[in-house]
């Protein structure tokens, strides 16, 4: 959930609307629906393998060799999401809070911050991201605010951009859920039977699906066809135009609040790319790959800095790579596991 709702929340609607219009809450519904298929794939895998780590996963279904080279594409995957998060975190401060300020300050606060997390280890993390949970409900309640600008004619008329369109936008929305892969990566790492992790991780993806809803939908009944086209963050431009007696700028204490989700975000990524490394390299300490990503990270993200034209192509890369590695590749494991399934009775038969 912390892993799910991050960067991509702000721009979300907008990116919505430019594929099914007005029509995009209905194309998040079929995202949300059709998600839990890929979630069963990852529960059946971790429970085929409960105590195996995710590269020993590889490793068993595509050989020795085999399952390093996936295990160090998935290393590569992850560490490029978390370079996008922090180019696309840095691109958002600079344009709502921090203008004058260099990329390379912006991007060293996430780095830091991630880093610091990362060490503290899988327990720590999974305290911190409960304790910080706290906030997503102050991120709904302040994106409620206008429900008093409703106005439900905007969602009107419901299919209007046709079917194409809406599976078109569907397969967008698939986007903003990518973070669900850590639920397998960190299978074997959490304690509890594999149906009590999946009843878990499918009341996460639920939770996200909800407040991806909500959001939307308060973007949508707020700004009109045309001013969405206009609007690339709808969110944040609509709290700017409200106030509370103790806050002036509610968007900015909106993006306050945003920026933890966002930490926990990237350092989840970290955390998982450095975790691949600790296992692939076959060592005890986690600390020194935490502080290898992040330096990889950092000179990646100074390279591409504030340049749209390469934010975009970077983004391009991750989301073929986000429906090769989330999506494709467990159900290619799934299949293997359903194929050799009886050829590993009959050997437990013979012996």
């Amino acid at each position: 959930m912390q892993t799910q709702i991050g960067v991509g929340v702000l721009s979300l609607p907008s990116d919505l609307h430019q594929v099914a219009k007005q029509d995009g809450w209905i194309s998040l519904a079929i995202a949300g629906a059709v998600l839990p298929v890929i979630l069963f794939c990852l529960f059946l895998i971790g429970k085929q393998f409960p105590d195996s780590t995710f590269e020993q996963m590889t490793e068993k279904l595509f050989s020795k060799w085999g399952g390093r080279v996936f295990s160090f594409l998935y290393i590569l995957y992850f560490s490029s999401v978390a370079a996008l998060i922090i180019l696309l975190f840095g691109r958002m401060i600079s344009l709502w809070v921090l203008p004058n300020t260099p990329f390379w300050a912006i991007a060293l606060c996430m780095v830091i911050v991630g880093l610091y997390l990362a060490n503290g280890g899988l327990l720590v993390l999974a305290r911190f991201y409960t304790m910080v949970s706290g906030l997503l409900p102050v991120l709904i309640i302040l994106t409620l605010f206008s429900f008093q600008e409703v106005h439900l004619m905007y969602l009107m008329p419901i299919g209007e951009s046709g079917i194409s369109k809406i599976f078109e936008g569907a397969s967008e929305a698939m986007l903003s859920f990518f973070g669900f892969f850590v639920s397998l990566v960190i299978f074997s790492e959490v304690e509890g039977k594999p149906r009590q992790k999946f009843i878990i991780i499918l009341l996460a993806h639920f939770f996200t699906f909800f407040f991806y809803m909500i959001t939307l939908l308060v973007s949508y009944t707020f700004f009109s066809t045309t001013e969405l086209s206009l609007v690339p963050e709808p969110l944040l431009y609509m709290l700017k135009s409200f106030e509370l007696p103790f806050v002036a700028r509610i968007d900015l204490f909106f993006i306050s609040v945003w920026f933890v989700s966002v930490a926990t975000s990237y350092t989840t990524y970290l955390y998982i790319a450095s975790l691949g490394l600790k296992q692939l390299f076959r060592t005890k300490s986690i600390k020194v790959f935490n502080l290898v990503i992040s330096l990889f990270v950092y000179a990646f993200t100074l390279l591409i800095g504030f340049d749209v034209a390469k934010v975009d192509r970077h983004a391009n890369v991750v989301v073929y790579g986000g429906y090769i590695f989330s999506f494709t590749i467990p159900i290619v494991m799934v299949v293997i596991i359903l194929v050799m399934k009886p050829f590993q009775k009959r050997k437990e038969e013979a012996s």
